[in-house]
């Protein structure tokens, strides 16, 4: 998009965490990243072995919520990799060399903060974290919605009409337990709070913000209709949840858990049984509300600089 809402550009400009998601037939792969907003295009860098690049090599889009203040941005669009090693990057990079460079400088001063902290843990940091390990990325932001906590202020670019919630609701089996994360990680899924849901969509991932809470019947993301349309279907198949303590500037304190597994979309007004049952998992709903239901089969977990995979016994 050549010309930014502008308070798309200022979440984009002060927000601090972008939580972008690469497309996965086991759901979107979401994690937070830092980034910078440069000639209209969100940029980054990831580690070359990372999972979010093999998905863009195979599948060049991302869904990416960027939150400031009381309001969120999620958007969508196409990537493009410039990596040194890779040949076929090679004539993107050229293309827009001067790009490449006025991000890369942008980039390090908007995140000089998490510089300073990777200077601080510099024994520590893996090569991946290092700049001979990354790769660049740009998005353009081809669909953007802005959001507040109950409604859709703005959108623009093709996104979903509408999500269609099962017509009854019945508790099933949770999934994986988190008994199997790290010990230390256990404590971020025990109390009901804020995170991201990420959804399939034909276009691509899209990333949008939840309250969730967990249960026996599963992880649970709630979230206004309004909001939850700009998926469409997507909530149909593996769907993802992304909850974690994030760090002003060091990234060896950051910590979170990606949950991925089916999900099960509810509209409480188009609920033929199972309303109070469902309301006993997530508490009172109103029509106005749309909730996914996700049973992870896998969780992915980071600590510092460390990081993992669960997956069932």
């Amino acid at each position: 998009m050549s010309s930014l809402p502008g308070e798309a550009r200022r979440i984009l400009n002060e927000g601090t965490l972008c939580y972008l998601g690469a497309p996965s037939t086991a759901g979107p792969h979401v994690t937070p990243v830092v980034f910078v907003l440069d000639g209209g295009r969100v940029w980054g860098t990831t580690g070359r072995g990372t999972t979010k690049a093999k998905l863009w090599r195979k599948q060049p889009v991302a869904g990416g919520l960027v939150g400031f203040e009381d309001r969120w941005l999620a958007f969508r669009g196409p990537v493009t990799l410039y990596d040194a090693l890779d040949p076929g990057t090679w004539p993107a990079s050229l293309r827009r060399g001067p790009r490449v460079a006025s991000a890369s400088v942008r980039f390090a001063m908007k995140n000089a903060k998490f510089f300073a902290g990777y200077a601080r843990d510099v024994t520590r940091v893996p090569l991946a974290w290092t700049p001979p390990g990354r790769v660049a990325f740009s998005i353009d932001l081809r669909s953007g919605a802005l959001l507040t906590e109950d409604d859709v202020l703005e959108s623009w670019g093709p996104w979903g009409e509408s999500a269609t919630g099962l017509k009854s609701y019945r508790s099933s089996s949770p999934g994986l337990s988190e008994d199997r994360l790290p010990e230390d990680l256990r404590s971020l899924l025990k109390e009901p709070g804020e995170g991201v849901v990420g959804l399939s969509s034909p276009r691509g991932p899209v990333a949008l913000p939840a309250r969730w809470t967990g249960s026996g019947g599963g992880f649970f993301a709630r979230l206004p209709a309004r909001t939850l349309d700009l998926a469409g279907d997507g909530g149909r198949g593996d769907a993802s949840l992304v909850v974690d303590r994030a760090s002003a500037w060091r990234a060896a304190k950051m910590r979170g858990v990606l949950l991925r597994g089916p999900a099960s979309v509810y509209r409480p007004g188009e609920l033929r049984a199972g309303r109070a049952e469902l309301q006993r998992e997530v508490g009172d709903l109103t029509d106005e509300d749309g909730v996914i239901r996700i049973r992870p089969r896998t969780a992915v977990w980071w600590s510092g600089w460390a990081s993992g995979t669960v997956r069932p016994a």
